[in-house]
C-alpha cells in the first residue's frame, strides 16, 4: 500500500486543530496512524483519544436489535405500535423494527416538530420523549413504506424502543450487549469524567469549535463517542467469529429484501475494486467518521476526524458565497472524510 500521507495530504490542508486517526485492520492485526496537530500537553496516545462517531452509532443500534432478537426478547418483524404508548395511529401498525433499521419506514430524516432554533449548534438537545411521541401520534408516511429514505428519526425511534424493551438507558444497553462483550472500554454514549478528559474538541470546516452533541431521545441515531482503538476492535470483530456477538454481527452482514431493494441492518453496501464492501460513516457539527471492511480478504479501515465536512454557521456560508463570487474559489472548501477511507481500503484490496 502507498504511504498513507498521500491519501490524507489534501484532507489535512488548512486544518490547524486537526486530529486525524486512521486504523488499518485485518483479522489478526491492527495498525494505528495519526495525522494533524495534537496539543503538546496531551497525555493520551492518539488511538485512545475520543471522538463523536455520529451516525456510525446506527450500526451499533442495528446490532443491538439483532442481539435482542437472538435472545428472543423481541422480533424485528414486530410493529412499532407494539411498543409505543400512543400506538392508535394505524401507520404505526404497518411499520416494523426492520423498517426502522433499514431506513424503509417512510419516516423523514428529521421529525417535522424538531426545531434547532433554540440551540442551533446542538440541534437534538431539547427534543425529548414527549416530542417524539407527539410527532408519532399523527405521523403517516404509509405511501413511502418499503422505499429507502435515510432517517435519523427512524433509527432514533428504534433505539428508544430497544431501551424500553430492555428497561435500560441506551448507554447501559450499549455497554451490556456490545461494549463489554467486545472489551470496548472507550465506547459509550455517556462518558465518565476520565473519558470526557480524552474527548477532543470538534470543529467545523472553518475551524470553529463546536459544542459536543446531546442526542437525548435520538441516542440510537448518533450518540456514541469512541476511540480509534475501540473502533478498530469493533471492525475486527466484524471480520472474526470467535466472540459472543458474532451471530448478531454476521446476520447484519446478510442483506434482507425490503420492498424492491436488498438492504442491511445498519450497514450500507458499496463495491470497491470489484469487491463487496460494507461501510457506514458519521458526522456531527464537529466530527466525521468512516468505517468499512471487506470480509473476503479480511481487511478494514477506520478513520476518525475532529472536523466536520461543512459549517454550522449561516454567516460562514454567506462569507463563502461572497468570496466564491469574487474569486471563483471556495473560502471554506467542503472536505469529506469518506473518500480518504475508501481510497485506503481500495489500496488494501489491490495488494
Amino acid at each position: 500500500m502507498r504511504d498513507l500521507q498521500s491519501f490524507v495530504s489534501e484532507y489535512i490542508k488548512g486544518k490547524k486543530h486537526l486530529h486525524l486517526e486512521i486504523g488499518i485492520v485485518t483479522r489478526g492485526d491492527i495498525k494505528y496512524h495519526s495525522f494533524g496537530n495534537p496539543p503538546k500537553q496531551s497525555t493520551s496516545a492518539p488511538e485512545h483519544r475520543l471522538f463523536e462517531i455520529g451516525s456510525l452509532t446506527k450500526v451499533f443500534t442495528s446490532i443491538l436489535l439483532l442481539e435482542l432478537e437472538h435472545q428472543q426478547r423481541l422480533s424485528s418483524d414486530d410493529t412499532v405500535s407494539k411498543y409505543i404508548d400512543h400506538g392508535k395511529n394505524d401507520y404505526l401498525n404497518k411499520i416494523t423494527l426492520k423498517h426502522l433499521a433499514t431506513h424503509t419506514s417512510g419516516l423523514p430524516r428529521l421529525a417535522t416538530n424538531l426545531s434547532s432554533k433554540n440551540n442551533r449548534y446542538n440541534p437534538y438537545v431539547n427534543y425529548k420523549e414527549q416530542d417524539l411521541l407527539a410527532f408519532l401520534a399523527d405521523a403517516d408516511y404509509t405511501d413511502q413504506i418499503g422505499s429507502f429514505e435515510y432517517s435519523n428519526t427512524g433509527v432514533g425511534l428504534l433505539g428508544y424502543i430497544l431501551c424500553k424493551v430492555a428497561g435500560s438507558t441506551y448507554d447501559n444497553l450499549l455497554k451490556t450487549y456490545i461494549a463489554d462483550p467486545l472489551n470496548l472500554t472507550e465506547t459509550a454514549a455517556l462518558l465518565s469524567a476520565e473519558q470526557n478528559g480524552r474527548l477532543v474538541d470538534g470543529h467545523t470546516s472553518t475551524g470553529k469549535i463546536m459544542p459536543h452533541w446531546d442526542l437525548s431521545v435520538h441516542d440510537g441515531a448518533g450518540a456514541i463517542k469512541s476511540s480509534l482503538h475501540d473502533m478498530c476492535l469493533f471492525a475486527q470483530a466484524n471480520l472474526n467469529e470467535d466472540h459472543p456477538l458474532a451471530p448478531a454481527m454476521q446476520q447484519s452482514h446478510i442483506s434482507v429484501r425490503v420492498g424492491d431493494s436488498d438492504l442491511y441492518y445498519g450497514w450500507q453496501e458499496d463495491t470497491v475494486s470489484d469487491q463487496q464492501v460494507l461501510w457506514h460513516d458519521g458526522g456531527t457539527f464537529g466530527f466525521s467518521s468512516y468505517l468499512a471492511f471487506n470480509k473476503e480478504q479480511g481487511v478494514g479501515v477506520v478513520v476518525l476526524s475532529n472536523y466536520c465536512f461543512g459549517s454550522a454557521s449561516r454567516v460562514d456560508e454567506y462569507l463563502d458565497a461572497i468570496y466564491k463570487f469574487l474569486t471563483k474559489k471556495d473560502l471554506y472548501p467542503l472536505t469529506f472524510l469518506e473518500p480518504v477511507g475508501k481510497n485506503i481500503l481500495e489500496s488494501l484490496l489491490q495488494k
